[in-house]
């Protein structure tokens, strides 16, 4: 049986039709790519296209954009979809193609799926009565044809918009107080996106004055080694970290061959932000042995994460770590809300000690003499001074000139009264003996024949006490300071004095001597000061 010639001639149209809106939609396309046009103007030359081929009246698409918000684009511009939430809810994430009529109209709409995924809706709109809606599922091919065009457009969003989903946890999971914690989550994330085999992390966090270099070994995500205290101590954990401190500052291999990274296919310096000083170093190995673009994109993302964070944390760590000691700092940073919880300006009773170098004046002029012998002394000895205060659990406040303020019981008020002026006292009494002996040390012979002493104040008493000012200091406001300071003007040379309350507020049975009870009138002050000084 011969076919009708006009049938093969109407199905030649199609096919040349089909090819035409093929070609005509792929070189808009390729001229979006190469312009780099958004989604929206895209579109707005793709619709009418499709438009003009087809012979639709308006057409739709509704997808993704940039913003990774669902947008919808419409020709012509602005104008109103018949029926547009009947077609959007048959063609959504469990719907299908779809041809309908609604009046005088025909509406022919299919879901977008790229990559597997429902990534939106189009449609076009035909006149009831065209040629067109007499063959509805003719133009259902054609509008398939451009949606499979469109669908490569769409995918670099889709890809934009995973990885965007991925840096959003990785942010996230390194939101954590605890920068341990939070690296680890953050490697679990990264697990779940890339053929990650094993992963190699060496940061440097300052958790004292040294700065402590950390290792983190995982395997497939999971933590296999690590310094920072969420595994079990490791035998060769020092021998581990000064490995990682050689690979830092050289090209030392051997961390790399103790943990099997010598043929690590990535390694991302983590520099810090402003300045070229390495904080660390990552070495990753793809499980299927190479990574592709789309992994090292998120490589370099989850790199530049962990670099922001330790940077961050580095930066956090010093700023505390200017008043409070390294296991005081680790406690803050431990807990959300720290600053509001712990820092926020507070009434509480605080022990105060305030030290100062006997006689600094006459020694800067006549014994030490140079600017730079002066900065020297006052350098060496204050910073010894501050280890002394952090041992005893004190809050360093500030030097005033070459006296160091010390506060007791600040910022978790743990310790009860007593605790926190005996252990003001006892500070007072080792910074006085470190003191005594600092001539004794290398570089400050010049100091022996006259040696240096300190005067001392200890008091206790109510002090409005936490973070103040545009910088955010930690320090304390009160009349009890401010007796402190004039307390430790009436020490004479190596005398520690203690106010009177101080003493009375020391535990019962605390083996501290004292000798007789004096008072002195100092300016702006009504009422004399009584105290007592330390006995040896």
């Amino acid at each position: 049986m011969t076919e009708d010639p006009h049938s093969l001639r109407r199905e030649l149209d199609k096919a040349r039709q089909m090819i035409a809106l093929n070609e005509r939609i792929d070189d808009l396309i390729e001229e979006s790519l190469q312009a780099r046009r958004s989604l929206a103007d895209t579109m707005a030359h793709v619709l009418p296209a499709i438009c003009a081929i087809v012979g639709a009246k308006a057409a739709f698409l509704r997808s993704f954009g940039e913003d990774l918000s669902l947008m919808t684009v419409t020709h012509p511009r602005n104008s109103v979809i018949p029926c547009f939430d009947e077609v959007l809810a048959k063609t959504d994430k469990d719907g299908d193609s779809t041809i309908f009529s609604r009046g005088d109209v025909v509406i022919v709409a299919q879901p977008l799926d790229v990559a597997g995924e429902w990534f939106g809706q189009a449609g076009v709109v035909l006149d009831s009565s065209s040629r067109a809606a007499q063959d509805a599922e003719h133009v259902a091919s054609l509008l398939n044809v451009m949606c499979e065009e469109v669908d490569n457009f769409l995918y670099s969003i889709r890809a934009a918009r995973e990885r965007h989903q991925v840096m959003m946890a990785l942010g996230d999971a390194l939101k954590h107080r605890v920068l341990a914690e939070g690296l680890q989550s953050a490697v679990n994330v990264l697990a779940k996106s890339v053929p990650l085999d094993r992963l190699l992390l060496v940061v440097v966090a300052e958790e004292d004055a040294s700065s402590t270099v950390h290792v983190q070994v995982f395997d497939k995500g999971v933590l296999q080694f690590d310094t920072m205290g969420s595994l079990p101590p490791h035998p060769d954990e020092a021998t581990v970290r000064a490995e990682a401190r050689a690979h830092l500052q050289s090209k030392d291999r051997s961390l790399l061959a103790r943990f099997g990274f010598e043929r690590a296919q990535e390694e991302v310096l983590i520099n810090g932000v402003t300045t070229t000083t390495v904080v660390g170093k990552i070495l990753v190995t793809s499980s299927v042995g190479a990574f592709n673009t789309w992994d090292r994109e998120l490589l370099s993302g989850f790199s530049g994460f962990i670099r922001q964070r330790v940077v961050d944390f580095n930066k956090e760590w010093r700023t505390l770590h200017r008043s409070f000691r390294a296991e005081d700092v680790a406690r803050l940073l431990m807990e959300d809300g720290y600053d509001r919880r712990y820092l926020t300006p507070r009434e509480a009773e605080v022990g105060m000690v305030f030290i100062d170098i006997s006689g600094f004046t006459k020694l800067s002029e006549q014994v030490l003499k140079t600017p730079s012998a002066v900065a020297d002394l006052v350098e060496r000895w204050s910073h010894e001074a501050v280890e002394i205060v952090w041992k005893h659990g004190g809050v360093f406040d500030k030097m005033v000139g070459d006296c160091v303020i010390a506060l007791f019981g600040p910022p978790f008020f743990d310790a009860d009264r007593s605790h926190r002026v005996r252990s003001a006292v006892e500070c007072a009494r080792e910074i006085r003996e470190m003191t005594r002996q600092f001539p004794a040390r290398d570089g400050f012979e010049h100091l022996r024949e006259s040696g240096l002493a300190v005067s001392t104040g200890v008091n206790f008493a109510p002090l409005f006490v936490g973070r103040f000012g545009p910088n955010d200091n930690y320090t304390g406001f009160s009349s009890g300071m401010n007796n402190t300071a004039r307390l430790q003007g009436c020490a004479d040379r190596d005398e520690i004095l203690v106010m009177r309350q101080a003493i009375e507020a020391l535990p019962a049975g605390h083996a501290f001597s004292f000798g007789p009870e004096r008072d002195a009138k100092v300016k702006n002050v009504a009422e004399p000061l009584r105290f007592a000084p330390l006995v040896d």
